[in-house]
């Protein structure tokens, strides 16, 4: 089996396509997008980078997509995951919507992208849980695969992993999420002075005894899995989306300050790569783990893995994969979805809240109310409310037929018309104003679809 080991581009260095190409790493985790520009082989302008371009894909290095954002909330998850999506289109597009079609065309050419990074713990881990579920259905809705969770080192809890959970499946029950693709943590850990009683008597890493001092730091994957709490479709194919040695408390500083030579570091990594190998329960989960960082920013200068101030470990790695990674990496860990999806109930319900496409924006804002209560999924596409997602699916129109910014009777007559197994109702309000009143009194009576009201309510 090829090693399990990646490398995370914070920024992408000088040589860094030649390094790819020698020892096509498991994972390339990027902050840069623009790595994408040099990354498909057709796309290359002469015979050395298309060269290269077809090593990395023809070994089937994935590649794995982060936006980073300054700000991440989960108050609202519904809200903050489409807040997200719209940041994430808006940096890539520059603000210019336009645009739109010819960026998502170039973001379907990752393997995956992540979503928030590092939070969600305590009783925000069930809020995280939803957020993941909202945003993997935008992922989703435009041909991309979604990595959930985004842990810190140590986290989740063993009593917080199964509120996430639960935030993912409840979410995705109703229609309005999607089951995230992966799951993606991070897993680091530091030595200290117990480091000379975790090797044999010749030196080397006693494999035993290292899972022991790193239990709940390294393979914390391994604990929530075997959880018995952990439900099935909930143990999703695993990217170790940052690794390595990072103290942590009081100051994060990487293996350059580590106190230990290099070359303990590497046979380290080296240790934790063949630990990652190791099927659970006869899958192969993890896809791959990125080596926090090949290029960096000042702040994160000590866990550099390149060549600089006569340090580093860039050399050593690249040897070593470029010899365990003679055949393609295998994409065993596909199983775990086979696995995953035959333990996933088929959604007895789904209801899409379909908008007319010429609306003003408040009449979106009327409708918070309602939304909040029944976190249903809502848009302006008649082609997004026609993806049935469960067995019985409603759409509820909104705004009089014979108003600007109602849905048409055009539209209602289709849907009545072509499929006719759709239940469909409509929030009959004139304005603004009217419609928050209708909405507000449909949360406010758990009448949802709007069975109590009158025909000519509102």
């Amino acid at each position: 089996m090829p090693s399990k080991l990646g490398l995370h581009i914070q920024r992408r260095r000088s040589g860094w396509p030649d390094t790819v190409a020698d020892a096509t790493p498991a994972v390339v985790k990027s902050l840069e997008w623009a790595i994408i520009d040099d990354w498909i082989a057709e796309e290359q302008g002469n015979a050395i980078n298309r060269a290269r371009a077809a090593k990395w894909q023809g070994q089937n290095v994935f590649l794995l997509g982060r936006h980073a954002v300054p700000e991440q909330h989960l108050d609202k998850p519904l809200d903050r995951a489409f807040a997200f999506w719209n940041r994430l289109l808006d940096a890539k597009t520059r603000g210019r919507y336009a645009r739109r079609p010819a960026v998502l065309e170039r973001m379907r050419l990752f393997d995956a992208w992540e979503g928030y990074n590092e939070i969600g713990t305590g009783a925000d881990a069930f809020k995280l849980g939803q957020f993941d579920a909202y945003l993997a259905k935008r992922f989703h809705d435009e041909g991309m695969r979604y990595a959930g969770g985004g842990f810190a080192m140590t986290q989740p809890t063993l009593d917080d992993w199964p509120l996430y959970c639960q935030g993912v499946i409840e979410t995705a029950v109703t229609g309005d999420g999607d089951r995230p693709d992966f799951l993606h943590l991070h897993e680091y850990w530091y030595p200290n002075e117990t480091w000379p009683e975790l090797l044999t008597e010749h030196g080397l890493i006693d494999a035993a005894k290292m899972r022991a001092a790193t239990q709940g730091c390294m393979l914390h994957w391994r604990q929530l899995y075997q959880l018995p709490e952990t439900p099935r479709q909930m143990k999703l194919p695993v990217i170790i989306s940052e690794c390595g040695w990072d103290q942590g408390w009081p100051q994060q500083v990487g293996f350059r300050k580590s106190g230990r030579p290099d070359i303990d570091y590497f046979r380290w990594l080296v240790w934790y790569d063949q630990e990652l190998r190791k099927p659970l329960d006869g899958i192969d989960y993890v896809v791959g783990a990125t080596i926090y960082t090949y290029g960096h920013t000042y702040q994160w200068s000590s866990f550099e893995i390149d060549q600089q101030g006569g340090r580093g470990v860039l050399d050593m790695l690249r040897d070593y994969m470029s010899k365990e990674n003679v055949d393609p990496h295998p994409l065993d860990w596909q199983a775990a979805w086979e696995r995953a999806d035959a333990e996933n109930p088929e959604t007895a319900e789904s209801h899409y809240v379909l908008l007319s496409q010429d609306i003003h924006f408040a009449w979106r804002q009327a409708l918070e109310k309602y939304l909040d209560a029944y976190k249903c999924t809502n848009g302006q596409s008649l082609t997004d409310a026609l993806c049935l997602k469960a067995r019985r699916h409603h759409i509820t129109l909104v705004g009089r037929a014979d108003v600007v910014g109602g849905v048409s009777s055009q539209v209602e007559a289709h849907l009545r018309e072509q499929h006719p197994e759709i239940l469909v109702d409509r929030m009959d309000a004139r304005d603004p104003a009217a419609l928050r009143a209708l909405a507000n009194r449909r949360a406010e009576r758990g009448d949802r679809f709007g069975a109590r009201e009158g025909s000519n309510e509102a």
